[in-house]
């Protein structure tokens, strides 16, 4: 991106926007930092160069009015700015003080796995609303000076109702195979599920395996994605080898991706209480297991971390009505049941929902 840090300051956009001195050029739209003085805040204002097609601005209003989430840029304004004898307009973005990802600028550790874990829940919120990112790579995503992740650049966005194109757009090293047609093309949300998995192996290395750089790309084989990610839980990375899938109905939802890398960032954060005849059980890092008995059966869970595990039953026991089984997960809220008929035990199962953070 391109920076000038020599811009005259001109007047006020809008009766509120001053210009500051500096500006950023990406590869279809032109930033202009300036100071809200109505909020006594700094923010951006994007507008596009000249020969680019309405559309991406557009589509990047469009897409950002229907999103509130903690990991996307807000979009706070529309307005006009005069340029060349003409008004053009623009959009008035929340300023993030921050830096973008840098590929190869992690390792396979913890603190990899929250910046991950932040861009698929950003990600899941996008998705949530319908949209359809369509360049998601480690340019397009800040970390602020927080460390929260925040997902930029809506200009290809798509709704997953008009979610088609007749020409070759993106990224190439992050286009999911299916984009690299020559003829009308459909798409959903899975594009970005595959984009998503190139950027996690970028942030660890810059050099991709060379399946990757094909057109169409194909899917690395598991010995050598798998080498990447040494240190990191093996079902973390058997879901992010599924990203890359050439099969689009293969690749994981970002919610699955979410929920998986959440559980293993609350290891040993979990807390379960269990009432049974008036005393309360407790399941977490100091007490990894309980044996609950009642007169018509009896149940043992185990708590390895991750999960709550039945290890142990006799007599019949329920959760939720269904007949329980040895290596069972329980849920984090249900109802165990010792017993049939009019000798039935009914004890409530709750898990606390600790959260990751940022």
């Amino acid at each position: 991106m391109e920076i000038n840090n020599n811009r005259e300051k001109s007047v006020l956009i809008a009766n509120r926007y001053k210009p500051l001195d500096t500006s950023d050029r990406g590869g279809m739209g032109e930033v202009l930092y300036c100071e809200d003085l109505h909020l006594q805040r700094q923010v951006v204002l994007k507008y596009l160069q000249a020969g680019v097609e309405a559309r991406r601005l557009l589509d990047e209003q469009k897409a950002l009015s229907k999103l509130r989430s903690k990991h996307v840029v807000q979009l706070y304004d529309i307005v006009t700015i005069p340029k060349g004898g003409a008004d053009h307009p623009a959009i008035v973005l929340e300023f993030i003080d921050g830096e973008v990802l840098t590929p190869g600028s992690f390792s396979a550790d913890n603190d990899y796995l929250h910046v991950i874990w932040q861009i698929s829940c950003g990600l899941t919120d996008i998705h949530s609303q319908g949209v359809i990112h369509r360049d998601i790579k480690p340019s397009n995503i800040k970390i602020d000076s927080e460390g929260v992740v925040k997902i930029l650049d809506f200009g290809l966005s798509r709704n997953n109702s008009n979610a088609e194109t007749r020409s070759i757009i993106g990224t190439p090293i992050f286009m999911a195979p299916e984009l690299w047609g020559d003829q009308t093309i459909a798409f959903n949300s899975s594009i970005d599920v595959y984009a998503f998995g190139v950027t996690c192996l970028a942030l660890l290395n810059i050099t991709p395996p060379s399946r990757l750089k094909n057109h169409p790309p194909t899917q690395p084989s598991w010995a050598r994605f798998s080498g990447y990610f040494d240190g990191i839980p093996e079902e973390i990375t058997e879901i992010l080898h599924r990203c890359l899938a050439s099969d689009s109905a293969v690749r994981p939802t970002m919610v699955e991706i979410q929920t998986l890398l959440a559980k293993h960032l609350l290891l040993n954060r979990h807390r379960a209480v269990v009432v049974l005849n008036g005393k309360p059980n407790i399941l977490d890092f100091n007490n990894r297991r309980i044996a609950l008995k009642a007169s018509v059966g009896s149940l043992t869970i185990d708590y390895d971390g991750l999960s709550f595990k039945v290890t142990n039953f006799a007599g019949a026991v329920y959760m939720n009505n269904t007949p329980i089984s040895a290596g069972i997960i329980i849920p984090g809220c249900c109802v165990l049941t010792f017993g049939t008929g009019n000798s039935r035990v009914f004890v409530t199962f709750d898990v606390s929902n600790p959260e990751v953070m940022p």
